[in-house]
């Protein structure tokens, strides 16, 4: 489907209704695109802006149209701050309105980082150090179908996907992954944590004949909010000993792609022989078992159905890619681009669990922090894919006057730092407007959006305060979940199609597009590590 056809435009609720507001990203880095967005129901075409710093006018300038759809206002423009490079606090006033604080710094991401990270250590589990938990899942767990149906095997730590407690392979591979590739383009990006998600993924082939596809179920899922830590002592069946689902040695290529991915990065950075080899070993496992699949995974009975796709050809080029780069085998590079050429439908595709195809262009073309792979054909054609798909964001940016990355799905926030992120990386592949699309993915994120809304907990302004996570709601003397990136924005008929009836102080754009910080709300109020590696990723590469 064309991004065009997922457009969704913003409605307003009531005609005229809507005030003139600033709306202001960042925190940016000084070289990096600044853009506020003046919204308002007056015509402001050529109006003046200024900008303040400790009160003192630093920047004067005109109010331009922004290109897209201004809804739920009549009209939007641009306020172009880019050359604002001195570090500091500024404000932007314009038409008697001053927005909020917006940031330029070099040290900024760093604190940004250590905050997202947060989330992942609210979410790990097992033995683990956790902030908001004790142990938790220590006899995870009980092989479900298959010769080895009954066996205990150990898959105890690793992180919790989202608001509940399940692991996925799907997402731990994908999240580590993210992980290790942000640390690769920025040291102070949290690359360690991905050392969690590795070690569990180490454990997910117990057997020749068995790959974990995830550890809980519908039962895990239908219990609700409680303390991890008391599950090892519940009485209900399948929550005390939780169940490890498998497709037996037929491991879908979507998920085994991505778990060779992440071990073989991991692998590459191991440089004591006796880590690299194990790391390897498991890596090919899982790579031959997805090329004798060829397919992605199919629903498991009992597992609920979540996080599965119909393409995988994408992520087993990521891991073809990976495995080239870690053993040299020429092999591997080969059938990476020979997955690459098939997957044709996933080059426009955000860089989310669902296909790695652009992540694998980005290994290739040698924009991951790390050499180019093959010679110049290879990487010729790798950057240029890397540059047809950041186009095509390009395409879509222009058709909303905020500009975020992305069209609007389940998960938006997610799929806006993915395509944030590609952006960014295609900038490193010589596409001009790459950065200014990445800065813009991550302005929109942080509170340049209609809402005026982070969607990070504990970051930027009006930050998700009834957050659809365990976390918000046994120990709320904690705090919340600091860095869970919730799904955000969603089409009002996704949002109603789950039940929920928009309310609250969002409810002005509660037309078409929805958004409510509401912890009942999983849409847009549920936090996931998927997202949060995105919006990692996403700054790294900035």
């Amino acid at each position: 489907m064309s991004l065009a056809a997922l457009a969704v435009a913003f409605t307003p609720a009531t005609a005229g209704a809507a005030p003139t507001v600033i709306r202001v990203g960042g925190p940016s880095a000084p070289k990096d695109a600044k853009v506020a967005i003046v919204a308002s129901e007056r015509s402001l075409s050529g109006r003046p802006f200024t900008v303040l710093r400790e009160g003192r006018v630093v920047m004067r300038g005109r109010l331009r149209p922004a290109p897209g759809s201004s809804r739920p206002w009549a009209h939007a423009y641009r306020a172009n701050l880019s050359r604002i490079r001195q570090k500091g606090r500024y404000r932007v006033r314009a038409a008697g309105e001053t927005s909020r604080p917006w940031r330029v710094g070099t040290h900024r991401e760093q604190t940004l980082f250590k905050r997202l990270q947060n989330f992942f250590n609210t979410n790990r589990d097992g033995a683990s150090p956790s902030r908001h938990h004790g142990p938790s899942h220590l006899n995870d767990a009980v092989i479900q179908g298959g010769p080895h149906a009954g066996e205990h095997v150990d898959l105890t730590g690793g992180w919790m996907d989202a608001g509940d407690m399940i692991h996925f392979t799907q997402t731990t591979a994908f999240s580590a992954l993210l992980l290790q590739a942000a640390r690769r383009l920025e040291p102070s990006a949290p690359g360690g944590e991905a050392q969690v998600g590795v070690l569990w993924l180490q454990k997910a082939h117990p057997f020749p004949d068995v790959f974990i596809t995830q550890v809980g179920g519908e039962i895990d899922h239908d219990q609700g909010f409680r303390d991890p830590a008391e599950d090892d002592s519940s009485s209900v069946p399948g929550i005390s000993r939780r169940r490890a689902y498998h497709w037996g040695s037929r491991a879908g290529a979507d998920i085994a792609g991505k778990v060779a991915a992440a071990l073989a990065f991991a692998a590459d950075e191991a440089v004591i022989p006796p880590v690299r080899g194990p790391l390897i070993n498991a890596a090919t496992a899982w790579y031959e078992a997805g090329r004798a699949s060829a397919r992605p995974s199919p629903v498991l009975p009992g597992t609920g159905g979540f996080y599965t796709f119909d393409t995988w050809r994408g992520s087993m080029a990521a891991g073809a890619a990976a495995l080239n780069r870690a053993t040299g085998d020429p092999a591997y590079l080969a059938q990476a681009l020979a997955y690459l050429r098939a997957a044709r439908n996933e080059r426009y595709a955000a860089l989310e669990p669902a296909t790695m195809a652009p992540f694998a262009a980005a290994d290739i073309c040698g924009v991951l922090g790390a050499p180019a792979l093959g010679g110049e054909a290879a990487q010729d054609f790798a950057c240029r894919y890397l540059r047809d798909g950041a186009s095509a964001t390009l395409d879509y940016s222009r058709r909303n006057a905020f500009a975020p990355a992305s069209y609007f799905q389940w998960g938006t926030t997610g799929v806006n730092a993915a395509l944030g992120a590609q952006a960014a990386l295609a900038a490193r592949a010589g596409f001009k407007r790459g950065r200014a699309i990445a800065a813009g993915a991550r302005d929109w994120m942080f509170g340049r959006n209609p809402w005026g809304a982070s969607f990070a907990a504990g970051i930027g302004p009006r930050s998700p305060r009834k957050i659809h996570h365990w976390a918000s709601v046994f120990r709320p003397h904690d705090g919340l979940p600091v860095g869970a990136v919730v799904g955000g924005p969603a089409p009002r008929s996704q949002v109603l199609g789950q039940g929920f009836r928009p309310r609250g102080r969002f409810r002005r754009f509660n037309s078409n597009i929805v958004y409510e910080d509401r912890r009942a709300n999983y849409v847009t109020s549920e936090p996931a590590i998927d997202y949060v590696a995105s919006v990692i990723l996403l700054l790294a590469a900035l």
